[in-house]
């Protein structure tokens, strides 16, 4: 009986354990999606802003593919980068608190291994309708103000 009230007990402090962390990653997200930082888009230019975060999911690079996937404002109009196996470029308007439009998007044609991150990063890019940067951070967020994707630069 004793043995069987401390299993219960234990299993009850490894419950309030993972509600806790739970809560604690639930608040560390909303920190982030809450903390709007208005950026001059000239800020975003010229550096390669490294895909680590997809819909939700870490990006791991696909070792049949080779690249890691990223983007690059060239000019406030034009962005070029490479979609994880085919490079590709873009037309871009910024406008507004914030606002990104990503379109026209036209990318080589090579074929790879996996394709499934490249499909899902140029939808992403697509999808696009606001940005938030916060150091060397960049979200983007769909028409939800969703954060669909997160990419990182060295700069």
């Amino acid at each position: 009986m004793m043995k069987r009230n401390l299993l219960i007990a234990m299993m009850s402090l490894a419950l309030v354990a993972c509600a806790d962390k739970k809560e604690q990653e639930n608040t560390e997200k909303l920190t982030v999606e809450t903390t709007e930082v208005t950026a001059d888009p000239k800020e975003l230019l010229g550096k390669e802003w490294k895909l680590k975060e997809l819909n939700g999911t870490k990006v791991v690079i696909d070792s049949t593919a080779g690249n890691q996937p990223y983007i690059k404002f060239d000019d406030l109009q034009k962005a070029s980068g490479n979609l994880g196996c085919n490079g590709f470029g873009a037309k871009v308007e910024f406008s507004g608190n914030n606002n990104v439009k990503i379109s026209e998007i036209m990318s080589t044609k090579m074929a790879c291994g996996s394709m499934q991150t490249e499909t899902q990063f140029s939808e992403a890019l697509q999808k696009a309708s606001t940005y938030i940067t916060s150091g060397t951070t960049l979200y983007l967020n769909n028409a939800e103000n969703t954060t669909i994707a997160v990419m990182e630069s060295d700069m």
